[in-house]
């Protein structure tokens, strides 16, 4: 394998040369070139790291075919609708567009994350409209560690225990909004719903998110005199990432995000592994705590259970310590309501009087408490298989399959030149467009690599765009009948009926034509006559005739059927005439206009393979 994949190439050949199945390999040589050459005959352990690619973002996967559009893969308009139910259209990305966002996106801001995701609420917020008067609402929260809610305008919400204290305080305020209105909602889930501790993933329109954070505070009123907006309800947050470019949304949700301004974002959307991914945290379903690891001064962690955390003291005794009484700490922590320091001075029922944790423990123990605390408070990533590292390259692919049978040129577009490497953002030639629909620039990131297949027998690579090919290294896949070299299905081998069909192909028509090997590779497991004419009945057959426009005679050639003394051993076979008994002396027909028929019994017979290969003297 290369040191250094290239960044654009096709994987071209006939049907049937596992082209899409190598595009794993191909795939996972970007990203995972060490786990790749550690389990290359694991072909389940690769499709299995391929698939959590696939899910975290780093691979995209497109079938291009007549009907895709720039639209699709770029850039394009779309319908969707308001909080209000006005319709109204908005610029939506393609996969093309998502994927270089994605590799060129930067963390800009970076933060420890709680340790463990497992029953945190995590809500949709939208700060401000990118492409609106308040665009710059964003960048204030961000600046203050805080966000903001227009709705509501600067009323004072606070005491509000209820739907219907909010809407009172509306009224009181001189609104004429009605009890259901979506600003009474937005304002009762920011003021009454929301929690400390809860996350807030920031939306970028419906299709991406740019920050996620974490409330830390209670609801608050802001004076909003001097910025001349409304924007006074407020909730003070720690921001754990900010991305830029914003992050598309598929890297944490199952589906699109909504136009609402603030909503819950549930686990039938929310992807907790992706969240936790993100975060450099646990999606719940791992332990915060593993054993071995060594706490305070010489105290080992023995066991850790959801319920319990049992060390081993320095001196060989045991101490059993509640996650219940940790997780409960490390809230107040998260709160504001205790310190660490508190914990390890012995302040913590000066703070927290009315609290119903267990005095000797927490007092008695404050040489370890403050270190298990401090881990549940800011989170520590989960170790890490060597070999898993590569998963986390600073790299994408995306896979087009089938890429000659889409309008290559319109479907690219002008992006055609900027997939150049000399072209690609970050280089001395990089180049820039300005794309039509949402008038922003736009480049190709440097670590964007493009995977494509191609199938000869739909499009020769002569007749490929020029445009294309000159941008693209290609790598052939043939047949490889030496994989099949030690199949033999009742005493024939398949390797051999493959190669001699191949051969007879590439004379009649052309090596672009030839089949696969991977429609014979079923028989490596199940080498039976029955799954044989299954094959050939369902997979070759079907092939042959398209290759040949329904020319039987030449098919017949193929399977070496007019050499075959036996009728029973021939799969295409053609009929004695009875044109005179059906049009007359007078009416002759040209070998062109004779019947042909299917012998269907003849494709689980051992003899019609045996004759495939070889002359008539080797059917008996």
């Amino acid at each position: 394998m290369p040191s250094n994949p290239p960044l654009n190439q096709i994987l071209y050949g006939p049907p049937g040369t596992g082209k899409t199945y190598e595009t794993i390999n191909a795939a996972l040589e970007i990203l995972a070139p060490e786990y790749l050459a550690a389990n290359i005959r694991n072909r389940k352990a690769l499709k299995a790291r391929f698939d959590t690619l696939s899910d975290s973002g780093h691979i995209r996967f497109v079938t291009f075919h007549q009907s895709f559009s720039y639209e699709d893969f770029v850039e394009g308009l779309r319908a969707t609708t308001d909080e209000d139910e006005t319709l109204k259209y908005e610029v939506a990305d393609g996969v093309f567009k998502l994927l270089c966002e994605s590799a060129a996106v930067q963390v800009t801001e970076k933060a420890a994350a709680p340790l463990d995701l497992a029953g945190r609420t995590v809500w949709k917020m939208s700060l401000g409209n990118t492409l609106g008067s308040d665009a710059g609402i964003f960048e204030e929260c961000i600046a203050n560690g805080y966000a903001l809610l227009g709705y509501g305008q600067t009323i004072d919400f606070t005491g509000a225990r209820t739907r219907k204290d909010i809407y009172e305080r509306f009224q009181a305020a001189g609104s004429t909004l009605s009890s259901d209105d979506y600003a009474v909602t937005a304002v009762t889930t920011f003021v009454l719903k929301m929690k400390v501790g809860d996350l807030i993933v920031v939306t970028d329109g419906n299709m991406k998110f740019r920050a996620i954070g974490q409330f830390t505070g209670e609801y608050k009123t802001l004076n909003r005199d001097a910025q001349g907006d409304d924007y006074g309800q407020c909730r003070t947050v720690k921001w754990l990432r900010i991305y830029k470019p914003s992050l598309p949304f598929d890297q944490l949700t199952a589906k699109q995000f909504s136009q609402m301004t603030v909503y819950q974002l549930y686990p039938g959307s929310l992807n907790i592994e992706k969240l936790a991914t993100l975060l450099n945290t646990k999606s719940g379903q791992r332990k915060p705590f593993q054993e071995g690891e060594s706490f305070g001064s010489g105290y080992v962690i023995t066991k850790a259970s959801q319920d319990v955390l049992e060390l081993r003291k320095p001196k060989g005794n045991q101490l059993d310590i509640g996650m219940r009484m940790l997780g409960t700490l490390a809230e107040h922590v998260r709160r504001g309501q205790l310190t660490i320091e508190d914990i390890k001075e012995k302040r913590v029922f000066d703070k927290l009087p009315d609290t119903t944790l267990e005095p000797f423990i927490v007092n008695g123990y404050n040489n370890i408490l403050p270190a298990l605390v401090q881990r549940m408070v800011d989170g520590e990533a989960a170790p890490v298989d060597p070999l898993d590292q590569a998963a986390t390259r600073d790299a994408r692919v995306l896979i087009i399959d089938e890429i000659n049978r889409g309008n290559v040129s319109r479907v690219f577009g002008d992006l055609i030149t900027l997939i150049e490497p000399s072209k690609r953002s970050g280089n001395d030639e990089a180049l820039e467009v300005t794309l039509p629909y949402s008038k922003n620039r736009f480049s190709v990131p440097a670590n964007l690599h493009i995977i494509g297949t191609m199938n000869t027998a739909d499009r020769s690579l002569a007749s490929l765009d020029l445009a294309l090919r000159r941008r693209f290294n290609f790598r052939e896949m043939p047949p490889r009948p030496e994989l099949l070299v030690e199949v033999d299905v009742a005493g024939v081998s398949v390797a051999s009926i493959l190669s001699v069909i191949n051969a007879r192909i590439e004379i009649l028509l052309d090596r672009d034509h030839c089949i696969g090997h991977a429609y014979f590779m079923p028989l490596v497991d199940t080498p039976t006559l029955r799954e044989l004419g299954a094959i050939f009945r369902t997979c070759i057959l079907p092939l042959l005739q398209e290759y040949f426009f329904e020319d039987w005679q030449r098919i017949q050639w193929v399977l070496n059927d007019h050499r075959k003394s036996v009728a029973t051993h021939r799969f295409i076979d053609k009929p004695v005439s009875k044109v005179s008994e059906l049009f007359g002396d007078d009416v002759s027909f040209g070998d062109q206009n004779q019947r042909w028929i299917i012998n269907e019994d003849a494709f689980f017979v051992r003899e019609a393979y045996v004759g495939l290969i070889g002359d008539t003297g080797s059917e008996s």
